[in-house]
């Protein structure tokens, strides 16, 4: 089993200024800069002091809490956010509601206009990102939301060819992407995931690939099983199933870089990282003692084995960041998936 990626709070020093005493005028020189810093490094502290001491006393849930989902009912984002539902009903005791939007901007204006009280909250993936840098939503992440948590690695990916191609490994697949530029058709849906996955691969692999819009994965199979298409990537179950079939190859699997364990045959793509995390969003304005409290809840999802088990069998496993770790990896993700919309010239932001 993955390692789930365990954050601990930070512990915030206090930091003590001695003074000495005496009688200022209104001709006394400017304190140094050194005086400065370091009172202003104080404040800092005591403003984190002070946060973390509300955050302990906001009790979350205090009411009902809708937990929205921007996609329907039966997808990937939806049963993750379900399997979250049942794990903070048992261990918060609260009442929660998972509710679907078939237009994914309903879903996102719902959550920008919600109190921000902590009773409206908002599960999504990378697409967000990707659809927001290339045009296709308009709310940007990081100023009209607030993330207060990532939920779970949404698991690893199988990239597949056809049975019959001239590649059987992934080193061998990029050799012959360089040799044949523009000639291997890959599978995306424009301006979502898969688009960058193999955006990214072109820019650090340094190859040219010919992209396809092809993104329901059965789709995906029945194409490359088919020879319509050279490569994709599909769930890790799914490429198990077609490959014992003899309906496709698996080149690698596109993930952390690490072996899987239920997939110890699959080689590890090392060239690409995609790690898809499942982020909680809060409305924009929430304040930093709701968020707190919101967060500490979520960290219960990885001490339930239930959750662990149930996101296991949809191969991807339990994950916690305290909120500034959060902030600072959702941060991280969002400048790498521009860079890479960048180098496919679809960046509109």
């Amino acid at each position: 089993m993955k390692k789930n990626r365990w954050f601990a709070g930070v512990t915030t020093g206090v930091i003590v200024i001695s003074l000495l005493a005496g009688c200022a005028n209104a001709n006394s020189a400017p304190a140094p800069a050194a005086t400065q810093a370091a009172k202003t490094e104080a404040a800092a502290s005591d403003k984190e002091v002070s946060a973390a001491t509300s955050a302990e006393n906001v009790s979350w849930p205090s009411s009902a809490v809708q937990l929205l989902v921007p996609s329907k009912a039966g997808g990937i984002t939806d049963i993750y956010t379900r399997y979250v539902q049942e794990s903070l009903q048992k261990s918060t005791g609260g009442n929660f509601a998972t509710v679907n939007y078939d237009t994914e901007a309903v879903g996102y204006e719902n959550l920008r206009s919600a109190n921000p009280d902590g009773t409206t909250l908002l599960f999504q993936h990378s697409t967000l990102i990707c659809k927001y840098l290339t045009g296709a939503v308009e709310y940007d992440p990081s100023t009209e939301f607030r993330v207060v948590g990532e939920v779970a690695n949404m698991g690893s990916q199988a990239i597949i060819c056809g049975p019959d191609a001239p590649y059987n490994t992934w080193d061998e697949f990029v050799s012959y992407a360089k040799e044949h530029p523009g000639e291997v058709t890959t599978a995306i849906a424009t301006n979502g995931t898969t688009h960058f996955i193999f955006g990214q691969v072109q820019k650090n692999c340094g190859v040219e690939l010919n992209m396809v819009e092809c993104s329901a994965e059965a789709d995906k199979l029945t194409n490359v099983a088919g020879g319509i298409i050279d490569v994709a990537n599909c769930s890790l179950g799914s490429a198990k199933e077609y490959e014992n079939a003899g309906k496709l190859k698996v080149l690698g699997v596109l993930g952390s870089g690490e072996p899987e364990e239920n997939y110890p045959e699959w080689e590890p793509i090392k060239d690409v990282i995609w790690v898809s995390h499942l982020y909680c969003f809060a409305p924009a304005d929430t304040d930093d003692a709701t968020a707190e409290a919101i967060n500490a809840a979520l960290k219960t999802l990885v001490q339930d084995s239930n959750y662990e088990e149930q996101t296991k069998k949809i191969s991807g496993a339990p994950e916690y960041y305290d909120l500034k770790a959060c902030e600072e990896d959702f941060a991280k993700t969002l400048n790498e998936l521009s860079e890479v919309a960048t180098s496919l010239g679809i960046n509109v932001r």
